[in-house]
């Protein structure tokens, strides 16, 4: 098999050349193929050009993503562990590259579910910093149940720490504990959910 692949819009790798079992690729448009075989057979490329010449062998590992139509390549050379990411203009051209790994690795599709720390990273900081609050409201309600003068310093929390000691007082420690733990509980709910939710299935080839 033979497929040359241009895509000038590409993120990283501009220029995919196929060629029986080895893949050329570049993040050069060198326009045609005889020219980009050119540039990678006499190591012909400046310090931040990128060139590749990957043995089918060579891959241990590929996820395509149909949506974007783009695969990554995970593969081994000299040692060591590469990986590289090909963008594709058509569905024709992404089919049939991915067709072609398929037949050169005999490869089999596998499916592993993975979770996105952004959906619930925000969450869950918003649970410790409810943690944190509901402890220092208990603290305070235990210290003036003791009798002692609870003191609320200057700064810019200030306002916050009155709130607070209001809650202390009115509260005690047996209703902050219950509705702390109330609070807290639906803030792990809230970010396990996010979590849940933020999980997706990824396919990929080895």
């Amino acid at each position: 098999m033979e497929q040359f692949i241009v895509n000038k819009n590409a993120l990283l790798i501009k220029n995919i050349l196929v060629k029986d079992s080895i893949i050329f690729a570049t993040d050069e448009d060198y326009g045609t193929k005889e020219v980009l075989l050119e540039k990678i057979s006499n190591s012909k490329k400046s310090v931040l050009d990128t060139h590749y010449k990957i043995s089918t062998t060579q891959i241990f590992k590929f996820v395509p993503t149909e949506s974007e139509l783009a695969i990554q390549l995970f593969f081994t050379q000299s040692g060591k562990t590469q990986k590289t990411f090909f963008e594709f203009t058509t569905q024709e051209e992404f089919s049939q590259f991915k067709e072609y790994l398929i037949q050169e690795t005999n490869f089999t599709m596998k499916k592993e579910l993975q979770g996105s720390f952004a959906s619930w990273a925000k969450k869950g900081a918003y649970t410790v910093l409810s943690t944190i609050i509901v402890g220092i409201i208990y603290f305070m309600a235990r210290d003036i149940e003791k009798g002692n003068t609870v003191t609320i310093s200057g700064g810019r929390r200030r306002g916050l720490k009155q709130l607070m000691k209001v809650v202390a007082e009115s509260l005690g420690t047996t209703y902050t504990l219950i509705l702390g733990m109330i609070f807290i509980s639906l803030c792990l709910f809230w970010t396990y959910k996010a979590y849940i939710n933020g999980k997706k299935t990824i396919e990929f080839y080895n």
